[in-house]
């Protein structure tokens, strides 16, 4: 018997038995957080819930969710029916839909039916995004901001008809939402897009080809499409909901092939055809695009978000972990500096991603309970794009140095759930918005509409309001001057300079300060939280600039020829 080789098995056996019970009550970090954003009273109200929320998504969802992604059990179309009846079937695993059921009866759907209460739901979601995608965190944001679509611009008769089912508990009785907005010649530039809608009596019809479709099992799709004479562009574009099946048989939608994807594949995204398609308009004709902006996408941006903060607390508690039982030239690597090193910056970027995404989820909930003006919801607008952006960003780097510190092990798929965090983390850099299409969206809206006063505003407001003890405020001193920094390349910005790498240096910076206010206000609340402390000294340190510098100019030698 290999001695050495016994010992090694039996220290990963110890980093196994490790993992927390509960991802509510073994995170610290996020306890604070809520405190701060529900306020004491409110926290005490719902603890119970949240950590059973907690103990449920670090046991049977996380088997679940492994079982559910491995290869032999992903999705798979089934077209027609023994009989050859057409049902554009997708048939998933067992492990699936006993994950749904937990995911559903949580009520992390339902409760949008009493507005203000999405930082518990994102709480909760942190929680399930621990574990990765699942195949239902996407159909989830999708359901979401269809509720909050319905709940804003819906008719009583669409109400009445569609939320009851949007807010069930009950797996089996859901009804889930998918929204499609892309197609092949668009992308990210939906005013490309040709999908029609054709006015047929009552209702409408809907004929083109969708591109990328998630949630391809969905009970209900929200489209984007143009009515016929409509203008081009995204003017022209309306919102329409198509119902996977009317009258008892399968609506006129046709799947070509689901997605051979990356990451999150436990999810099935599809390409379709639409030849016909039984639909109803929601919202205002013509206002499509501002609509699914407002209401979906901003509500998919924040899920994005959070679930990219969920993955990278993962990251850290299983790389520290694994650093502390792991054992290299007689000692564990957690002795060794470059490894500390990877461990303190997983949970700083952890805490820090969390603590933005909560303080816009809060900012959402005033919003929508009447208490915030237009000048918060401009200034939420340009964060919560910035944070989508930025968390993306970090969660596949997170991912990476996670991989690090388990060195070979970490690319093994069996061995850790690390990488499926890093496949799913490409996949959710690009879903709800690109990097480009982000920052070019942050610097449109100061152009327009000078939103990014409203945003600095805020930051700057809500850091000097803040109650400091002793060397805390050279903190507070170091973030106003980080934010001072971006106020004029804001200014050119919204006087027409288009440089887009420029605008990507603003948000860089403008992510790290947003970051920074969040963790302050925390730390205000909370003092002697070192690790809150540690944590802002970090990206201090790190990442604030004292100005923020126009790149230099590019050579056309650069990208005009092949090297």
């Amino acid at each position: 018997m290999n001695s050495n080789a016994e010992i090694g098995r039996s220290d990963l056996s110890h980093w196994r038995e490790q993992h927390p019970k509960n991802y509510f009550t073994a995170n610290h970090d996020a306890q604070r957080t809520m405190k701060l954003r529900l306020g004491v009273e409110r926290f005490e109200q719902v603890r119970e819930h949240l950590e059973n929320v907690g103990a449920l998504a670090a046991g049977p969802m996380a088997r679940l969710g492994r079982d559910a992604n491995r290869e032999q059990n992903l999705p798979r179309l089934e077209r027609y029916s023994g009989i050859g009846t057409r049902t554009e079937e997708v048939v998933f695993h067992p492990s699936y839909h006993e994950l749904g059921r937990q995911i559903w009866s949580s009520g992390v759907l339902s409760q949008y039916g009493e507005k203000g209460r999405e930082t518990e739901q994102l709480a909760m979601m942190h929680m399930f995004s621990q574990n990765g995608e699942l195949g239902h965190l996407c159909p989830l944001a999708c359901t979401a901001g269809l509720i909050k679509l319905l709940q804003a611009v819906g008719t009583e008769s669409q109400q009445k008809r569609w939320l009851p089912g949007l807010l069930a508990k009950e797996y089996e009785r859901r009804i889930h939402a998918s929204q499609f907005l892309t197609e092949v010649q668009g992308g990210s530039d939906v005013g490309a897009n040709a999908v029609r809608a054709v006015k047929a009596d009552d209702h409408w019809q809907i004929h083109g080809e969708k591109w990328f479709c998630s949630v391809i099992d969905a009970s209900v799709f929200l489209m984007t499409a143009r009515p016929e004479d409509a203008a081009a562009g995204t003017k022209g574009l309306s919102l329409f909901l198509v119902p996977r099946n009317v009258n008892g048989q399968t609506n006129e939608f046709y799947i070509r092939r689901l997605k051979w994807k990356l990451g999150t594949r436990a999810m099935a995204s599809a390409e379709v055809d639409f030849r016909g398609a039984s639909a109803e308009a929601i919202g205002e004709t013509g206002k499509g695009f501002k609509n699914i902006v407002e209401n979906v996408l901003d509500t998919s941006r924040l899920y994005n978000a959070i679930c990219c903060a969920g993955a990278i607390r993962r990251s850290y508690l299983e790389a520290s972990r694994f650093a502390q039982n792991r054992r290299a030239f007689g000692v564990s690597i957690a002795r060794y500096p470059l490894i500390q090193e990877a461990i303190a910056t997983l949970r700083a970027e952890s805490m820090a991603t969390f603590s933005i995404t909560q303080r816009l989820s809060a900012q959402g909930d005033l919003l929508l309970t009447g208490k915030g003006d237009e000048d918060l919801r401009s200034a939420r607008r340009v964060g919560n794009n910035i944070n989508k952006y930025w968390t993306s960003v970090r969660n596949t780097q997170m991912a990476r140095l996670a991989m690090e510190v388990f060195g070979g092990n970490g690319a093994i798929e069996s061995f850790s759930i690390i990488p499926q965090l890093y496949r799913d983390a490409m996949v959710l850099e690009s879903w709800e918005g690109t990097h480009n299409t982000l920052v070019q969206q942050v610097m449109r809206d100061s152009q327009r509409y000078r939103l990014h006063e409203a945003f600095l505003a805020n930051l700057t407001e809500s850091t000097k309001q803040l109650e400091l003890i002793g060397d805390h405020e050279s903190c507070r001193v170091a973030i106003l001057a980080g934010i001072d920094a971006t106020r004029e390349p804001l200014e050119r910005i919204a006087e027409g300079d288009n440089d887009q790498r420029w605008g990507r240096r603003i948000v860089d910076q403008l992510a790290v300060c947003q970051a920074l206010v969040s963790l302050l206000e925390e730390l205000s609340m909370s003092s002697q939280d070192e690790a809150c402390r540690a944590t802002i000294d970090f990206f201090v340190a790190r990442d604030l600039q004292s100005s923020v510098d126009k790149p230099p100019a590019l050579s056309q030698a650069l990208y005009t020829s092949e090297g």
